[in-house]
């Protein structure tokens, strides 16, 4: 089930979309797609055996726990459901979790890689403001875990993440990030959505936004035979496979790029005032 009151923007042009993102604040993360009529989709909700009872999902993960101890060191080992989750997803193995970046154009690599412009479909870059996203699933979570639920900077606490994993019954979605990443979701300046339910679609566990869904949930979408033009314009800002999957020396340099490129405080502040001001402007800011 796809919730109908999402937003959805159509662009002509490479330019009118690299416009309207630079108007949306650091809050917002992106997701891209080869073909604009898929709906989002974590890659539990699309195996067979998910459900097969309510505890599948956690007899899965503990297999492969037992399982990857045999190829990792012990300095390796996760130390926390999340972390394991963020592993088994970077090998593979279908979770609950569905990576978005902070960059919409490391997400529009993705989406414009996998396309087939042939096919006249277009292309969707799927954003979601996960700032607001945090602030109301602690809310809808308060209210069930009162004492787990305090908000951190990095979205759900490990052990609220681990009632939420393990009860595996309410329908909600939320940002999560793993205090230790891979370098290759570390480059692509991943963030983590999870839902609250393995076995119910993602797309249908987002509708406890309610009407604040359309103001918070954008999917953008172009036309595929932009490719070429738009991977010739990320290959300029370093955003190819050699760039997303490679050492520290990347890593390092790719936190310069995005730290020189942040708005100051000051440049934040006045762009938060203008949106708010905007009344033409329909999205959290």
């Amino acid at each position: 089930m796809e919730p109908k009151l999402f937003s959805t923007i159509e662009f002509a042009e490479w330019k009118a979309f690299k416009g309207f993102v630079d108007s949306l604040s650091e809050n917002w993360a992106f997701r891209g797609q080869g073909h604009a009529g898929w709906v989002l989709n974590n890659a539990i909700e699309r195996t067979d055996f998910v459900h097969f009872h309510q505890q599948v999902e956690a007899d899965f993960l503990a297999e492969f726990q037992r399982g990857a101890r045999n190829y990792l060191s012990r300095d390796e080992i996760p130390g926390h459901t999340i972390e394991w989750l963020a592993l088994m997803q970077h090998h593979g193995a279908p979770t609950r979790l569905l990576d978005f970046s902070r960059s919409p154009f490391v997400a529009s690599f993705f989406a414009f890689e996998q396309c087939h412009p042939e096919t006249n479909h277009g292309i969707a870059i799927w954003a979601i403001n996960v700032s607001f996203l945090k602030h109301r699933s602690l809310e809808l979570l308060a209210g069930r875990y009162p004492i787990e639920a305090g908000e951190e900077r990095n979205g759900i606490r490990e052990s609220l993440f681990e009632q939420i994993f393990f009860n595996n019954d309410i329908s909600v979605v939320f940002p999560v990030e793993p205090f230790r990443m891979n370098r290759r979701y570390s480059l692509q300046q991943s963030i983590f959505v999870s839902t609250g339910k393995g076995y119910e679609p993602f797309m249908q566990q987002l509708s406890f936004l309610g009407e604040d869904l359309e103001k918070a949930f954008i999917k953008m979408v172009l036309p595929a035979c932009l490719q070429k033009e738009v991977l010739r314009d990320l290959q300029r800002m370093n955003l190819n496979r050699a760039s997303l999957f490679p050492d520290l020396d990347g890593y390092a340099a790719s936190m310069k790029l995005r730290y020189n490129s942040m708005r100051t405080p000051e440049e934040s502040m006045q762009a938060h005032l203008s949106l708010m001001q905007d009344t033409s402007f329909r999205f959290i800011p």
